[in-house]
């Protein structure tokens, strides 16, 4: 049989409960899983677990008091460790002659963090613009150089006038691009989304292809974005005293808008693929990273390995020929390699775990919010155990059960503190 065409769709930060819409693939052929877990509760860990199999303690891309997101050396050690982690399926389609693409509008899903495709296509979301050479190096170095007025302070004195020109019409670009999201929510709502689909129609996908696409729609920001800088206040303010303010939850209000938009570009993903491509030999997998809390017992996708954060949407469409997989009763998004074999009759298993390890906010976001830096408490690893009536959260770094219930839970718990 030719190798069957592979396509994995993630939509960012899109809940299960807030999925219903993506329902609508079952007509396509798709079969729908239950209780899919997210292996951690924000980006990077969760897309290095589908890539590698592998929980987040067993990859170790994850957050740690000293590497957070948004630093360099956390997007450093992603890259080094991906590309010594030999069960990452996207150099293994690559070594097997696939016609590799990635497109994110995640930023830290691309070549920086160790995800690298034969073709890589990064998206910015606030624009909705594909991010060149060019322009990601000078984003990079405003960065580094810690504002735009340093980097031309900086280029002034090396006289490097090209890169101040280049950085100025991209900078007027941007400008007039983001100027309505600073007017009204609903211009928030498209973060990339139609271009990935527009990228996807002209794309020229040679079988067989592994194709995967990151997709931002249901990802912050929610609201306008100037409202959108007071979002991460909340949310730290949050995880340092455990109490939600009722006014803060309303930076999530308009989440299900963003949820729908989401699922909504990925039934036009999913029509656009099966019409290019081989639809009796191509497999794809729609599926979320994590959650998001949007009130419920917290705010953001952020340390809490609650419901919202962890469960997500599943649906896989099969190839002609091959059998659809059966599921145990939870399915963790490590079985996606497991999802692609064709040997696999079953996904899934009767236990599966989430991690957490700590806040991926650095120490100035605390500062800027008021709120001095953040407490090592901030910084404990949890799992939490979910399965058939089985549901503990221990503290690993502890060595405390923080809740539990259901059956066999002492053996369960005498096992976690056997391999601390």
């Amino acid at each position: 049989m030719p190798k069957p065409n592979i396509v994995i769709i993630v939509l960012d930060t899109l809940r299960e409960d807030h999925a219903q819409d993506l329902d609508r693939l079952l007509d396509y052929g798709f079969v729908k899983y239950q209780n899919a877990i997210a292996p951690a509760p924000w980006t990077l860990p969760s897309h290095a677990s589908m890539f590698t199999g592998l929980y987040p303690s067993e990859h170790g891309i994850h957050e740690t008091k000293e590497l957070r997101h948004g630093g360099e050396e956390l997007i450093k050690y992603s890259q080094l460790r991906m590309s010594a982690l030999e069960n990452n399926i996207l150099q293994k389609y690559k070594d097997e002659n696939y016609n590799t693409v990635l497109i994110s509008a995640n930023l830290g899903i691309s070549p920086w963090a160790g995800f690298e495709a034969s073709r890589n296509i990064l998206i910015d979301p606030i624009v909705s613009t594909i991010l060149t050479d060019d322009a990601m190096s000078i984003l990079t170095e405003v960065s580094k150089l810690g504002g735009r007025t340093r980097f031309i302070l900086y280029n002034l004195r090396k006289k490097n006038v090209s890169k101040l020109l280049k950085a100025a019409q991209l900078y007027s670009i941007r400008g007039l691009k983001v100027f309505p999201k600073y007017l009204s929510e609903y211009f928030v709502r498209e973060k990339g989304g139609g271009l990935a689909v527009s990228l996807v129609k002209t794309l020229r996908l040679e079988e067989p292809f592994f194709l995967f696409i990151n997709l931002m729609e249901s990802h912050n920001p929610y609201t306008r974005l100037r409202e959108d800088k007071k979002l991460i206040c909340a949310v730290l303010k949050w995880l340092l005293t455990g109490t939600i303010d009722p006014q803060d939850v309303r930076f999530w209000r308009t989440y299900p808008y963003h949820a729908e938009r989401a699922t909504r570009r990925a039934i036009e993903l999913v029509s656009t693929i099966l019409q290019k491509a081989d639809r009796s030999n191509t497999l794809i997998i729609v599926t979320s990273d994590h959650g998001e809390l949007l009130g419920d017992g917290g705010l953001h996708h952020v340390y809490s390995l609650k419901d919202g954060n962890i469960r997500v949407p599943l649906y896989v469409k099969y190839p002609e020929g091959w059998k659809k997989k059966k599921q145990k009763p939870y399915i963790s998004l490590t079985d996606i390699p497991k999802t692609l074999d064709p040997s696999t009759d079953t996904i899934g298993s009767h236990l599966v775990l989430a991690e957490t390890f700590g806040v991926y906010h650095q120490d100035h976001l605390f500062q800027k919010c008021g709120l001095g830096n953040p407490p090592a408490n901030l910084f404990y690893h949890k799992i939490r155990i979910l399965g058939n009536k089985v549901d503990i959260l221990f503290n690993k770094t502890l060595d405390q059960v923080e809740y539990a219930q259901g059956e066999k839970i002492q053996d369960i718990i005498a096992h976690l503190k056997l391999h601390k």
